[in-house]
């Protein structure tokens, strides 16, 4: 009966192409960015782990103010045993030029969740801190050409000289010095020749088999996203936007249980496309093992992008991906049209949840701003210019209505929350003011550390300002929702940037 109530939401197969180029955690960035406190150090993180595992991640480490001796790096996996698990911790190397910065690299070994114990001693004594990170596999590599003819051509003088050698050794091994090879002896050498020749062929065909078969296993652990499929349900309220895991692998259990992140088990983001003109941030709650349901939020028909975190109970953090297209005879069918607004088939909103429809503001350097639906004004205050790969600080400031400088209330435990997205959907970001890392990952792989405290103010101690450590993977035009809460009420509000080579 549901199902015949249930209508597939259309697929948007165009704005598809650019979203499985990503990672776990994000879409088209893997690298991680912290910003927190060792002990009694303030330090900002940069991980960019490997694209194929096992391989080095780079690790940057920042501890402004001096008076560093010794920072140390080192490598934990989720399950790793408490005694002996882990390799033993690496020095970070000062950065010629740069008093300020360390720098190390750390071989990752396998796939999953890992924490990156980072410590710090000086003189203010010592500190700790443990970043989460993903590793994926992102692909194998492959052989350059030129290499490949070399190798090719030094085989093949491999297999001649082993035939040739095979020849002479049974024509001439037992002749006398001066002593010309009999046609026995020559008759005998090409067969000797060629057994070898055929034996070093087999030799090298089975070990073709070989490399077949091991190439096939790597490639089954390049990292795929879970397969998902939208769909707008009714079932006696309003609209409700449902989610289905359909990949074989989480319904044939090849997975683990998912933790709350924010003490939420899914965050989402409904993106419109391609106008950027409509942004929602929702929790679908589970209705069964595989399945996901949200009151849709109040949004316009049109094109969506959606984004799914979730989090394992390991730690691995996944953001699952669709697209899709709401007609608007889909959001208000004929049997639901005199159903009193907010019913939502049976679904609580969550309080958390929010809806924004607007255009964005266009950043046109710092002191760019945009009204909330509440009158406040968000401000930009970052750089000038945005630059690929360059470490930033996407630095917003809310005042009042009054232009009063604005006390902001936790939102999820956090100051504030963004996202951030490239307008064709390569990339995709969801940032806190401690960075791109997930909460939910930090709390499984970390579960002595407390939780992060948040007194409303910003990194500088200001009342109302917001800072997110990033730096943009690609060029290109994208936008930036900055969601803050204030008596209660959650606000948002948007700037369009554009990245430069």
């Amino acid at each position: 009966m549901r199902r015949g109530r249930t209508v597939r939401l259309l697929r948007a197969a165009a704005l598809v192409a650019g979203l499985y180029v990503a990672t776990a955690g994000h879409v088209g960035s893997n690298n991680v960015f912290f910003s927190g406190e060792a002990g009694p150090y303030p330090v900002s993180v940069v991980i960019r782990p490997p694209e194929v595992i096992p391989g080095l991640a780079e690790i940057s480490i920042r501890v402004p103010g001096g008076g560093v001796d010794r920072v140390t790096v080192r490598p934990v996996h989720w399950d790793a045993a408490p005694e002996g698990g882990a390799p033993p911790p690496d020095i970070a190397a000062l950065v010629a030029g740069d008093p300020e910065l360390y720098a190390a690299e750390l071989w990752l070994m396998t796939v999953g969740a890992y924490r990156i114990e980072i410590a710090v001693a000086g003189s203010l004594g010592t500190g700790e801190i443990s970043v989460p990170v993903t590793s994926v596999m992102l692909g194998v590599r492959d052989l350059p050409p030129g290499l490949g003819w070399i190798l090719l051509g030094l085989a093949i003088l491999l297999v001649a000289g082993a035939v040739a050698i095979a020849g002479a050794a049974v024509r001439e091994s037992q002749l006398q010095s001066g002593e010309a090879a009999g046609s026995r002896r020559r008759r005998r050498a090409w067969v000797a020749m060629g057994a070898t020749a055929v034996g070093v062929v087999g030799f090298l065909y089975l070990g073709d088999l070989w490399w077949e078969a091991v190439d096939r296993e790597v490639r089954s652990g390049i990292f795929e996203r879970l397969a998902v499929e939208g769909a707008i349900v009714h079932t006696g309220g309003g609209p409700a936007l449902e989610i289905a895991i359909t990949d074989p692998a989480w319904r044939g259990r090849d997975w683990s249980p998912l933790v709350p992140d924010h003490g939420k088990l899914m965050h989402m983001f409904v993106v419109g496309a391609p106008g950027m003109d409509a942004f929602a941030h929702v929790h679908p709650i589970p209705v069964d093992s595989s399945t996901f349901r949200v009151p849709w939020p109040d949004l316009p028909a049109g094109e969506y992008r959606i984004y799914g975190d979730i989090v394992y109970e390991s730690g691995f953090a996944q953001t699952v991906v669709d697209t899709i297209a709401v007609d608007a005879a889909v959001l208000t069918p004929p049997e639901t049209r005199d159903v009193p607004p907010g019913a939502t088939a049976g679904l609580p909103r969550d309080a958390d949840d929010s809806a924004w429809t607007g255009v964005p503001m266009a950043l046109s350097g710092p002191g760019s701003e945009t009204r909330m639906d509440d009158g406040s004004i968000l401000e930009w205050q970052g750089d000038q210019e945005l630059r690929v790969d360059e470490e930033t600080v996407l630095a917003f400031r809310v005042w009042d209505p009054d232009e009063k400088p604005a006390r902001l209330e936790p939102y999820m435990g956090m100051r504030s929350h963004a996202a951030l997205t490239r307008d064709d959907g390569a990339v995709f970001v969801h940032l806190h003011p401690a960075g791109t890392i997930s909460m939910g990952s930090l709390a499984v792989l970390t579960p002595d550390t407390p939780p992060m405290a948040d007194e409303g103010v910003g990194a500088r101690g200001e009342a109302g300002v917001v800072e997110f450590p990033f730096a943009f993977p690609q060029p290109g035009e994208y936008t930036i929702w900055v969601q803050v809460k204030r008596a209660g009420r959650v606000l948002t509000g948007a700037f369009r940037a554009r990245v430069l080579e």
